[in-house]
């Protein structure tokens, strides 16, 4: 069965896809392009004075599994394709096998591009967007890359909930209703992690959820 895929024609870089999280700002048909399992990002440098292109005209330069299909941020009116993890590569003259499309969103196979993903390197996830905030443990990140915030309440175990007494070197203890309001607020933020493709239970479980 084909691998279907959409294609756009863009001035944007790798670099500045990636830090946006996908292609974007598109006029499309949304519905149709959630249907579609890759993206494949094709340069443009007709677009002069815009997206800083890195690559040959019309080069394949990125290769992305498609995760979603939102409104741009920068036009409410137009489209992101949102990619969880991408592949980099130089494909040559991959927009020309569009025959040159006026328009610069393409829907097509991987078949039809000539493209064997097994003959590339593996996919990777994206970088995270921006560096990890001190007061957020490392690695609480969705599966975009976007960091998870702690939620306004929440305050980092490393700073005192009361301003220390005078003459007093020790921070007070937070009350036990503090104490589980904090660890109810990191339970919560743990669970907007998506578990890892292929995971397993290192441990087996009765029906307690203790090990056995």
């Amino acid at each position: 069965m084909p691998t279907s895929a959409i294609v756009t024609f863009t001035a944007r870089n790798r670099d500045w896809i990636l830090r946006d999280g996908g292609s974007q700002a598109w006029r499309l048909d949304a519905d149709r392009a959630r249907r579609c399992e890759f993206l494949i990002c094709t340069q443009n440098r007709n677009n002069a004075g815009f997206g800083a292109p890195s690559t040959e005209h019309g080069h394949g330069f990125l290769i992305g599994r498609i995760s979603g299909v939102v409104a741009s941020a920068e036009r409410p009116d137009r489209w992101l394709i949102k990619i969880a993890d991408f592949i980099a590569c130089d494909l040559p003259n991959i927009w020309a096998r569009s025959g040159h499309l006026r328009y610069p969103v393409w829907y097509t196979t991987l078949e039809d591009l000539g493209i064997d993903l097994a003959a590339l390197p593996p996919f990777v996830p994206l970088p995270l967007r921006d560096a990890p905030p001190l007061d957020l443990p490392p690695g609480m990140a969705d599966a975009t890359g976007t960091l998870l915030r702690p939620p306004p309440a929440w305050t980092p175990a490393h700073q005192p909930l009361r301003p220390p007494v005078a003459g007093n070197t020790r921070t007070h203890a937070p009350d036990d209703a503090t104490s589980w309001k904090r660890l109810d607020a990191i339970l919560a933020q743990l669970d907007r992690v998506p578990d890892r493709p292929g995971a397993f239970e290192a441990l087996d479980w009765d029906e307690h959820g203790l090990p056995r």
